[in-house]
């Protein structure tokens, strides 16, 4: 927004807060601006009230299906506002209904076989967790550290790795059950940006390295809010998708490094980090002892990485494209073009047309990542001249530094 219009709308809503809200109040409506308001007696009708002494809660919905809960405070006999939450599902809707928890929860097993780690890949995921060793992940050295957040207990053996923001969306459990138990949960950071999460498993070190897939078998975990979370699954689809919507909110406010907490109030059965630079797509990897049994879970946040990379290219067309045995699927609409693919080599997409004139730069246009689906949309009146390719970034392979 313009900065008039930015400086007008702060006023005018700081002067809504001083009259209805407690100091300090956060509306949600900070740093947006639209010509619908989110809040509107004639749209927006009360469906319950909770009296808490001093304190209530005042549940909403509007006519759009929005559902909105009101935490209020009673400071010198006038109600305030504390907190606006906002939801998508009406209060008490399970998170994931029965018969899908019945099936997430049967799907992981204790014998899934492990694979191998690609031959173009250099891993040494111990060093991930070397504290003190000096590193230099912005060309400025720093030391590593590693951050014990809490044990974490799973006594389902039934782990969901994944973003916590997307709530029930793609959600899926690892495909390998973990012994019952209680583990530390660890972060290793280096200069305040997280390298690698770590759900210690064993004492016995990791003998060997192998991707640790979910029951769909991708082990390479989506990210769209800048997190990742370990969380027994048998406890997570007891909640219900508002309070579960609410507890990622405000872990998301501890989340740097990371937070170990409670999904059900009981015990630790979950933890929190913030996902290395932020949104992306990450590997999953399990540690193997020397015995045969599971010794580490880790996700390499890919902090630490020398990436080889490879230029290739394919004429432009709507439809699924094949680069060099990567597909990419490109659907033409009024307005542009969407670009969707689930390779997670693909670093960087371009379109150049036959001059050699780059016509769409894909890290100036908006990612969405959802499991392992990459969407980004080119918003251009013109279509491609006859003759333009479609370019990919490919990452040939890393090593780790």
């Amino acid at each position: 927004m313009a900065a008039a219009q930015a400086d007008a709308w702060r006023g005018e809503l700081g002067r809504l807060v001083d009259v209805h809200c407690v100091p300090g109040a956060q509306t949600g409506a900070e740093g947006v601006l639209s010509g619908d308001p989110a809040h509107d007696p004639a749209s927006e009708t009360i469906s319950e009230v909770i009296d808490q002494g001093n304190n209530a809660t005042v549940r909403s919905v509007t006519e759009s299906g929005r559902y909105f809960e009101y935490r209020l405070e009673l400071r010198e006999g006038e109600w305030r506002i504390g907190q606006i939450l906002s939801f998508l599902d009406p209060p008490g809707t399970p998170l994931v209904d029965a018969a899908e928890a019945e099936r997430l929860l049967a799907a992981p097993k204790t014998d899934v076989p492990l694979g191998e780690i690609a031959a173009d890949l250099e891993l040494d995921i111990p060093s991930l967790f070397e504290a003190g060793r000096e590193v230099a992940p912005f060309d400025t050295p720093a030391a590593l550290a590693v951050h014990r957040l809490g044990d974490l207990t799973c006594a389902s053996g039934v782990l969901t790795v994944r973003d916590f923001g997307y709530l029930d969306f793609d959600l899926e459990p690892l495909a390998r059950r973990i012994p019952p138990g209680t583990y530390p949960v660890e972060v290793a950071t280096a200069a305040g940006t997280n390298v690698a999460l770590r759900l210690r498993l064993s004492d016995l070190p990791a003998e060997t390295w192998h991707p640790a897939p979910r029951t769909n078998g991708s082990h390479i975990v989506g990210v769209d809010y800048g997190n990742v979370a370990i969380l027994d699954l048998a406890n997570l689809v007891r909640c219900d998708a508002q309070y579960a919507d609410e507890l990622f909110l405000r872990q998301s406010d501890e989340a740097n490094p990371g937070t170990a907490f409670s999904l059900l109030g009981e015990v630790v059965d979950g933890a929190m980090v913030t996902s290395g630079y932020g949104d992306g797509a990450y590997p999953c990897y399990w540690g193997v002892a020397a015995d045969g049994s599971l010794a580490a879970l880790v996700v390499d946040f890919l902090v630490l990485t020398d990436d080889r990379q490879v230029i290739l290219t394919a004429p432009w067309r709507p439809g699924v494209v094949d680069v060099g045995g990567h597909d990419v699927e490109i659907v033409e609409h009024d307005g542009g073009y969407t670009i969707r693919h689930r390779s997670g080599r693909i670093r960087k997409l371009r379109a150049v047309a036959p001059d050699g004139a780059v016509l769409m730069d894909g890290d100036r246009l908006g990612l969405s990542v959802t499991g392992d689906l990459h969407t980004q949309t080119w918003q251009t009146p013109t279509p491609p001249p006859v003759g333009s390719l479609l370019e990919l970034t490919i990452n040939a392979g890393y090593r780790h530094i």
